[in-house]
């Protein structure tokens, strides 16, 4: 087996693990706004109505929560991660496509939220995966990544079952559907810039070397954590009973490590495959956190959803198997 082929596997591999624990916490986020029956047995979640103050609030205590972790990590991942970071603002280029992938994700986290906080966990995370196709467009135009046939052909299977996944005529408990779909696109739309801010950081550019993936997640996980931050000085009052902090803290602390390793993951799969196959791969996503919410929260699966869960693991499983040849 060739070195690029096996750096090939090794990036799809973290790809679908980001995936996997993106997924799990993706029902946990909807446990933090919507009372839940825990494997049809445990009555649990609905801690903070779904407000933008409660948005912000929430992902800031996750972003520096994931700042701490990660800072505290990076000399084992990867040891010159601060030396990496001091040195950053001598290369102005890159510190500019760092904090933009900073800002778009905080952008991307804050809608996304908000799409979770007001529909089913399903439909939020299948609209808000039209991400992959933006980001394969936006590689194409940026990058001259011009996509293979199969790709083309892949894509549309994989996008296929995501719409299937959409289709829950019943059984979805929806604050505001209509805010609900236009939070989970705009959010779509800010990862797929996350991700080509991302390549432009992550892989060889003219004039610059790139940064390694543990120093750019830190940056952008900071960048995130400032801008929550800020962001609560100009918030509606936040009404949040005593009650609930403790079951939020510990939801935050668990969130914040799936999202940690979801991302650090992500970014190293970036770092090996470039940003145009991740987002596919990535597509795998809403497949998941639907079976996940059915099992979990009991949200209904119908049998279309079921079709759709088929069609995107069949499409990932193929461009898989396709790349190794």
């Amino acid at each position: 087996m060739t070195k690029i082929r096996s750096r090939q596997l090794l990036g799809i591999g973290l790809v679908l693990l980001s995936a996997l624990a993106l997924s799990v916490q993706n029902v946990i986020l909807r446990l933090f706004f919507t009372p839940s029956l825990l494997w049809g047995q445990v009555s649990f979640g609905g801690f903070v109505t779904p407000q933008l103050s409660h948005v912000v609030v929430l992902l800031t205590m996750r972003m520096a929560t994931m700042v701490l972790l990660l800072a505290g990590i990076a000399p084992w991942l990867y040891p010159s991660t601060f030396r990496v970071l001091r040195t950053l603002p001598t290369t102005p280029k890159l510190l500019g496509a760092v904090i933009a992938s900073g800002g778009c994700l905080f952008l991307g986290l804050t809608l996304l939220y908000t799409a979770l906080s007001q529909i089913a966990t399903g439909i939020a995370i299948s609209t808000f995966f039209v991400y992959p196709a933006i980001t394969l467009l936006l590689a194409w135009y940026c990058f001259h990544h011009r996509p293979r046939p199969y790709q083309l052909w892949l894509m549309g299977v994989i996008f296929s079952g995501v719409v299937l996944t959409t289709l829950n005529s019943s059984g979805a408990i929806s604050a505001n559907p209509i805010l609900g779909g236009l939070s989970a696109t705009g959010a779509g739309l800010s990862f797929g810039l996350y991700g080509i801010f991302a390549e432009l950081s992550l892989q060889p550019q003219s004039g610059y070397a790139p940064i390694h993936p543990v120093p750019f997640s830190l940056c952008t996980f900071f960048v995130v954590a400032v801008a929550a931050g800020l962001t609560l000085l100009f918030s509606q009052q936040i009404t949040i009973t005593s009650t609930a902090w403790p079951f939020i803290l510990l939801m935050t602390v668990l969130s914040a490590s799936l999202t940690l390793i979801a991302y650090v993951l992500n970014n190293f799969g970036i770092h090996y495959i470039g940003a145009a196959l991740t987002a596919m791969i990535s597509a795998s996503n809403p497949g998941l956190t639907t079976l996940f919410a059915w099992w979990v929260l009991q949200e209904a699966l119908q049998t279309q959803q079921i079709a759709g869960i088929a069609l995107i693991t069949g499409g990932v499983a193929t461009l898989s198997l396709r790349s190794r040849r």
